[in-house]
């Protein structure tokens, strides 16, 4: 994992644990955003490269999920064509890696 990346993640951490709430994860990456997972996986292409067929797929898809995934995680309505376009975007994940 890049230094930066391993910065953020640490950042995060310690973030939560000053909250006094129960640490949601024991697990570094769990506390990583989707553009730092791309940027992971791109980085390490040599191991993830036999699981993914494209790095730029990856890229758009990453950035997708990415874009989705504000809406979702605050619990707001997503409009029909979104709901449409994740379905999608999830089927683009799966194609990656056949």
């Amino acid at each position: 994992i890049p230094e930066n990346i391993q910065n953020d993640v640490k950042q995060r951490i310690q973030r939560e644990i000053d909250t006094g709430m129960t640490r949601r994860s024991e697990e570094e990456l769990d506390y990583t955003t989707f553009g730092e997972l791309s940027q992971i996986i791109t980085t390490n292409w040599d191991i993830f490269g036999s699981l993914l067929s494209s790095k730029r797929a990856l890229e758009k898809v990453m950035t997708a999920l990415n874009n989705l995934r504000g809406p979702i995680a605050h619990c707001s309505m997503l409009a029909e064509d979104e709901v449409l376009r994740l379905k999608l975007t999830v089927r683009d994940w799966f194609r990656l890696m056949e």
